[in-house]
């Protein structure tokens, strides 16, 4: 008995860990610094996409933070019991039951969403849901009543406690979810979400042509435009948000506009620079040509530090070559060709009639969206389109 006890304790413990993993993601996709999570495999298996999701959350609560605490409680509950701290009765063995049948429902109410809605396996996910079964199976047959029989009406009599510690469940989970929030300055970002949609909302409409890289979705109600430079840190930060909210989101079309901060191909630019940024611009849309406009896309922001100093980008064509699998050669020839160049003009002409004042700068079915890079803020204007 003993043993099984230790084994429902070890793997509710286990199902702690697997929360408190993707309750850190879950904020780091928030805050955009998730990076290359370990459970982000490929386009299918990816924990991204699942905390990007519109049922990462239920009523602001995070699930993973709910997960965590719940599955704490229980592991309290199961300790009480086997520390006879708490007498094994019908009531206390119906309240554990309960408690691990409603994880066990839930799990399986999420991955259903996840599968059929979201159309992606979160891996840690799954994790939870699996030991969420081996926990009700645990507890349902190790721990048997020493006297009595369950009834529902003891809960608002001798054992109302049982019915308090459940309410604390929810509470708590709220509780802990403010204070994150608060911690990384979230509160105070929820707090301008408002502000933001509404100026979004009332402000002007523009007109764009889909001249750029283009990652096309099948919900024509949801269409963003982006305006970066390859060497903007801010767009780095932006891109990997958007790569997420994407995974979460396939079905919304996303153009990509380059927009480099360089007079030498942007004439709404003040002074010339060393052309780079413009080079960078020029690569995404030849390697577009060949199929790999958002490989180059990814590959440049990746290696925006080490490009940042330099000058000669030439010397890289065998490294593009090698990693992105395109031709460097052809590459080469349509990067320093006039059409272009008249292509990047063209985008950063309807960027300056766009009225745009810096990068990245985000539009939602056509209307600047302010902060549009926040991923709480996408998310938002775009549940008021859907």
């Amino acid at each position: 008995m003993n043993k099984k006890i230790n084994f429902l304790l070890a793997s509710l413990a286990i199902t702690v860990g697997l929360f408190i993993y993707l309750t850190v993601h879950h904020y780091a996709v928030k805050l955009g610094v998730s990076g290359d999570a370990i459970c982000s495999i490929n386009a299918k298996i990816n924990c991204d996409a699942a905390a990007a999701s519109a049922f990462a959350e239920v009523f602001g609560i995070p699930v993973a933070v709910a997960g965590g605490v719940f599955s704490l409680f229980v592991f309290g509950f199961v300790l009480f019991l086997k520390m006879n701290w708490m007498q094994k009765s019908a009531q206390a063995l119906g309240t554990l039951r309960f408690m691990l049948s409603i994880a066990a429902l839930v799990s399986l109410v999420m991955g259903t969403i996840s599968l059929a809605i979201v159309k992606v396996v979160c891996p840690f996910c799954t994790a939870t849901y699996v030991f969420a079964f081996l926990n009700l199976y645990l507890g349902w047959s190790l721990f048997r009543p020493e006297e009595g029989s369950f009834r529902l009406g003891d809960y608002f009599s001798a054992y109302r406690s049982h019915l308090i510690l459940l309410i604390c469940i929810p509470v708590t989970s709220w509780l802990v979810a403010g204070m994150i929030q608060e911690q990384y300055g979230l509160t105070q970002l929820k707090q301008i979400i408002p502000e933001k949609i509404y100026q979004w909302q009332t402000g002007p409409s523009y007109t764009f042509t889909e001249e750029g890289l283009i990652h096309k979705g099948s919900d024509n109600k949801v269409t963003l435009v982006e305006f970066a430079d390859f060497k903007c840190p801010h767009c780095k930060a932006a891109s990997q948000v958007l790569d997420v909210f994407l995974k979460g989101n396939p079905d919304v079309t996303l153009i990509y506009k380059p927009y480099p901060l360089d007079g030498t191909c942007n004439k709404s630019m003040p002074s010339k620079g060393d052309g780079t940024r413009c080079t960078m611009a020029a690569w995404a849309i030849c390697a577009e040509k060949q199929g790999h406009g958002w490989d180059m896309h990814h590959w440049l922001f990746d290696k925006q530090e080490e490009l940042f100093q330099v000058t000669d980008l030439k010397t890289y064509f065998n490294e593009v070559e090698k990693d992105l699998k395109i031709d460097a050669k052809a590459l080469a020839e349509c990067s320093d060709s006039n059409e272009t160049y008249e292509l990047i003009n063209r985008t950063a002409t309807e960027g300056k009639m766009a009225n745009v004042e810096g990068t990245p700068t985000i539009y939602l079915n056509n209307k600047k969206l302010p902060y549009g890079q926040v991923l709480d803020i996408l998310k938002a204007a775009v549940k008021e389109v859907r």
